[in-house]
């Protein structure tokens, strides 16, 4: 342990300083940390650094984000569009398994079990990534709660499909044909559906009548673990149970907790997932060898596009079918490119390729192009998606927004300056007719500033409601600072410190009830719109 701590603090020190510079170049955070890691491996910079353990992703990460993706999920959203993130998480991902699969045997002479098998770790789709980019990016809502609800469920489909195509490959069984594989997949995501609702429920019960945020904390983590360990272990789907847990867990928070238990489950939560996160990005990058990329790079350049073809026939076949069943549910044909072209791959896929049995056939061209197309997709899509959205027409930027935000901008600054004159004039550094002149020209800009900003808040309600309910936030967190400061230095009592924060994370929770009422009706609107 004391030789490997100084590892462990790079590693943290690096990922912090790549999650910084990532929000200063304005890149994705995901990207930033694999072409990092994969500059530390190739600098030497950290050396010793163990590789990727896919029982560490399996049993430690993949539950903690499916968990975290559930609790966190929008519930209103994934219930209203949970036909078509059903149809694409059973029927759209046992199709890009078949299609993406068949696409690999030919174009790289692959024998049928193994190009199956690294179909099934090329359709998933990493979930990480899809929240990242959607949870931040002003599009419409549906679109966003499709794909971030499909991105949730696919990695359990995902999941049952390689371990049975693993089995025919690897442990001989007989052979497995294209309906028993999705019967396959349909049963383990089903049982995985009520194994994650019957253990949420228990867990509701004993978070309702614990009253301890920190008890909770644990009841929370507990879960997520036993959801996904349970639902292996009975050979369904781990994954499936783990989002539905979370999910049902966090309907309960929203009803029945206490608001300072749910403020402290969710940013335990969010820390976690960003903590995981952090390691999984890292961890490919760090374990990517440049030399492999370059040696396998033709198979991985065949491979990748044999991916966008299997993900092509996943998306564009199923909805077509919705479209004729279900027209009501249909999707523009513009949304469907975002889910082929936003499609991105994750750790989950190298975690599947180094889980391989070293008996399975193939076994080193599967690894490496897993890591190949991993690493083209996180860097390469990572950065396009948000251009892509663009370009279609889809990212949504308020013109009211941003003239309201290019006023305050302007008011800072003027009163920024207004202050520095201010004071300039009484250090009696500027003679008074100077300072006269100067501090007129900054009180009419200042002025006019604060008449557009009357304006456009009267003229568009919503964006004024916006703000205010931005500055309560913001005036909420000074109250709780306050609170803390006053706390810590004995002056009030702790009884009545954790009664005002109470109080707090309750409004603070109201605030956030009417954010999300407001994007419900917007969700609707744009429903129809589509």
């Amino acid at each position: 342990m004391h030789l490997e701590m100084p590892l462990i603090i790079g590693l943290m020190v690096a990922a912090s300083s790549l999650a910084i510079a990532a929000k200063r170049v304005r890149i994705p955070y995901n990207v930033a940390l694999v072409v990092g890691g994969l500059l530390i491996a190739v600098g030497g910079i950290l050396p010793g650094v163990p590789p990727l353990n896919p029982e560490v992703v399996f049993l430690v990460c993949l539950p903690l984000l499916l968990f975290e993706g559930g609790i966190t999920a929008d519930v209103a959203n994934v219930r209203a569009n949970l036909l078509p993130i059903a149809t694409l998480a059973t029927l759209g991902m046992v199709l890009a398994i078949a299609a993406t699969g068949t696409a690999l045997h030919f174009a790289l002479t692959l024998d049928w079990g193994p190009a199956l098998l690294l179909g099934a770790m090329l359709a998933v789709t990493d979930t990480v990534s899809i929240l990242y980019a959607f949870r931040r990016a002003p599009v419409p809502r549906r679109l966003s709660g499709i794909m971030q609800g499909e991105s949730l469920f696919n990695d359990g489909t995902a999941l049952v499909a390689y371990a049975a195509i693993s089995r025919v490959v690897v442990g001989g069984e007989a052979s497995l044909s294209l309906p028993l594989l999705g019967a396959k997949v349909l049963g383990a995501t089903v049982g995985g559906l009520v194994i994650g609702l019957a253990l949420g429920l228990m867990a509701g019960f004993i978070i309702r009548h614990t009253e301890d945020p920190l008890a909770e904390i644990m009841v929370t983590t507990a879960l997520a673990f036993a959801a996904f360990v349970i639902g292996e272990q009975l050979h369904l789907s781990g994954a499936i149970a783990a989002v539905t847990a979370g999910l049902s867990t966090g309907i309960n928070l929203r009803r029945h907790v206490a608001p300072q238990s749910q403020v402290a489950i969710h940013t335990f939560w969010e820390y976690a997932a960003f903590g995981v996160n952090t390691f999984l990005f890292l961890s490919v990058g760090l374990t990517t060898r440049p030399e492999t990329l370059v040696r396998y790079l033709p198979q991985t350049l065949l491979a990748v596009a044999c991916v966008f073809a299997g993900r092509a026939v996943a998306i564009y076949l199923p909805f077509l079918l919705l479209r004729l069943a279900r027209p009501s549910e249909a999707v523009p044909m513009r949304w469907q490119h975002v889910f082929i072209l936003g499609n991105i791959k994750g750790a989950l896929s190298i975690g599947l390729a180094l889980g391989l049995p070293e008996a399975t056939p193939a076994r080193e061209l599967l690894v490496a192009i897993a890591f190949g197309v991993t690493f083209l997709s996180l860097v390469g899509q990572g950065l396009m998606l948000t251009g892509l959205l663009k370009r279609l027409g889809l990212f949504h930027e308020d013109p009211v927004a941003y003239a309201v935000a290019d006023q305050q901008a302007r008011l800072i600054a003027s009163r920024a300056a207004r202050q520095e004159l201010e004071l300039l004039h009484d250090q009696g550094l500027i003679p008074r007719a100077a300072y006269e002149h100067l501090r007129s020209d900054y009180q009419v800009g200042i002025a006019n500033a604060e008449r557009e900003l009357r304006r456009l808040s009267e003229q568009h309600l919503t964006q004024g409601a916006k703000i205010v309910l931005a500055t309560r936030r913001h005036l909420i967190d000074a109250e709780r600072t306050a609170l803390l400061s006053a706390r810590r230095a004995g002056l009030i009592p702790e009884a009545t410190a954790e009664a005002q924060l109470a109080k707090l994370d309750e409004r603070t929770l109201e605030l956030e009830h009417v954010l999300s009422s407001a994007h419900d009706g917007e969700a609707g609107s744009g429903r129809k719109a589509s």
